[in-house]
């Protein structure tokens, strides 16, 4: 069963990656962690290791002047915390100003994270949590 400690690690780390405090936010990882991206953009795919997201976001970080990300809700499950966010940013070549809504799918095992599904569809991440619990029951 997810923990309150769980969640409020998770939102800690979130709260550090508005700070641009990469290291912080990837403390909540397990050294051998696996983030994995699920959708059409160039950086779909899987990362494996704390080494391998921390190369990933920053890269991802390096695109934009501004990002701050917001939590809307968090649904806890039994192994995993589903994150429903909100970025807003500013295309660091462009200027753009940008909104997105998505979500994170963390599975915590002895208060770290050892995977991240990463959704841009919501609808997808709630399907995903759906039959994490059914696996699980």
């Amino acid at each position: 069963m997810i923990a309150n400690r769980d969640v409020k690690t998770l939102r800690d780390a979130y709260e550090a990656l508005n700070q641009g405090d990469i290291e912080r936010a990837l403390a909540v990882l397990d050294e051998h962690a696996e983030w994995s991206e699920h959708s059409d953009l160039p950086e779909a795919g899987l990362y494996r290791g704390r080494d391998a997201i921390r190369a990933f976001l920053e890269s991802f970080l390096e695109s934009w002047e501004d990002f701050t990300q917001e939590t809307e809700e968090l649904i806890a499950g039994d192994r995993c915390v589903l994150i429903l966010l909100r970025s807003r940013s500013r295309g660091k070549g462009s200027g753009i100003n940008v909104e997105a809504q998505y979500a994170h799918m963390w599975t915590m095992e002895g208060g770290q994270g050892v995977r991240v599904d990463a959704y841009f569809d919501r609808e997808e991440a709630l399907s995903a949590l759906k039959a994490s619990a059914a696996r699980q029951g």
